[in-house]
């Protein structure tokens, strides 16, 4: 694999929710890591939003097991999760790979029937590449006030041509 194919994804979609179950089962997905900050909720929001949880939901309903991971701490991945109940790794260090090991382990299911949602190439997508599971990058769903993360988001559109030129998104 080329360096840059590290920060190509695999699937984009505009929102987790525009995500049909059977893409899943399409894909031999059996396993669906999620991030959580900008992926399913925004940094404000401590639990889930019925939409988003109704998806999460139905995904698990047929068939795929869920689990989080986060850069973010403990509490905040707790909280969130309180309602859910899924396996979780909070201060994942993504892109690193001990949390998506960590998670793998535990669910048992192989790499190639495992997916990594999130949000940034830089963490998300390099993170799932490093772990040998397929990525899937949404759109962030909020950057107000992380000016950072816009510059993030300035450097991702490199890759993010290359997997529309790839796909013949053009």
């Amino acid at each position: 694999m080329k360096l840059k194919d590290y920060f190509i994804p695999d699937h984009y979609f505009p929102s987790v929710v525009r995500i049909k179950p059977e893409f899943f089962a399409e894909n031999n997905i059996k396993c669906l890591i999620c991030d959580i900050d900008n992926t399913l909720a925004t940094y404000k929001e401590a639990l889930p939003q019925k939409d988003v949880k109704d998806w999460l939901d139905t995904v698990e309903a047929s068939g795929v097991r869920i689990a989080l991971i986060s850069n973010n701490r403990e509490k905040r991945v707790y909280t969130f999760n309180s309602v859910l109940g899924y396996l979780y790794v909070s201060n994942a260090g993504k892109p690193f790979t001990g949390g998506m090991k960590k998670l793998m382990k535990q669910t048992r299911i192989s790499p190639e029937q495992t997916a990594l949602i999130g949000d940034q190439i830089f963490t998300d997508v390099l993170c799932a590449k490093r772990t040998g599971v397929r990525s899937i990058l949404v759109r962030s769903i909020d950057m107000t006030g992380r000016p950072f993360l816009r510059m993030k988001k300035h450097f991702e559109r490199y890759f993010m041509d290359q997997y529309y030129r790839k796909n013949n998104i053009y």
